[in-house]
């Protein structure tokens, strides 16, 4: 589907594509339903922002891990710290078990250490961070994707815990519609600026 020609990947284009569709179809159909009770208005909402966030996460994700695969931040992704047990000198447990605390013989040593993950692991928010910082999209339009992509198994708690209606509800959801081309701009532009910068016409 042309709209997401700023999708590289012919295949996850296609397959964009089609979600973009089908949650468009499947609006249509539940209007023309006309079903006017809460739990159909619910299965609405909660459909349409489940596969708005899908679109979203996997543009971005092709957008970070393709298009901007050897950036710093991108790179930064894979990485993050923990702790590694290791053991402490004798002489230093020994005054560790004199101190007065019934839990000294549960203290361990640790070194703090740098590992790397795989790009399936990364959380949706450090993606939508990292593609702002590379001005892909600005920030006010990531914390809605992000937004979107929290709120899609659990958009009714949302608003219970926003004490609003269901038109609340409503209402996001057609905001993760709307708020399609804004990210098709800017994303379009960001890579027509990148190409110029690389002395691609």
């Amino acid at each position: 589907m042309e709209y997401f020609d700023f999708i590289s990947d012919l295949e996850l284009r296609q397959r964009i594509g089609q979600e973009f569709y089908a949650a468009r179809y499947l609006y249509k159909l539940w209007e023309g339903l006309r079903v006017d009770e809460n739990w159909a208005r619910q299965a609405q909402v909660q459909l349409q922002v489940q596969q708005y966030a899908s679109i979203y996460e996997a543009s971005i994700h092709h957008l970070l891990f393709v298009e901007a695969a050897d950036a710093p931040e991108v790179q930064r992704l894979f990485e993050y710290e923990t702790l590694i047990e290791r053991q402490l000198p004798g002489h230093i447990m020994n005054r560790i078990r004199g101190l007065n605390g019934g839990d000294s013989d549960s203290i361990i040593g640790a070194v703090r250490v740098t590992r790397r993950t795989r790009d399936s692991k990364i959380r949706f928010d450090s993606k939508v961070a990292a593609a702002v910082g590379l001005g892909i999209i600005d920030e006010g339009l990531g914390k809605e994707i992000a937004g979107y992509y929290t709120a899609r198994n659990y958009i009714h708690i949302h608003a219970a815990l926003r004490q609003a209606d269901l038109e609340w509800q409503i209402s996001f959801a057609r905001d993760a519609y709307r708020r399609l081309q804004p990210f098709k701009d800017q994303v379009s532009k960001w890579l027509t600026e990148r190409a110029s910068a690389n002395g691609h016409s």
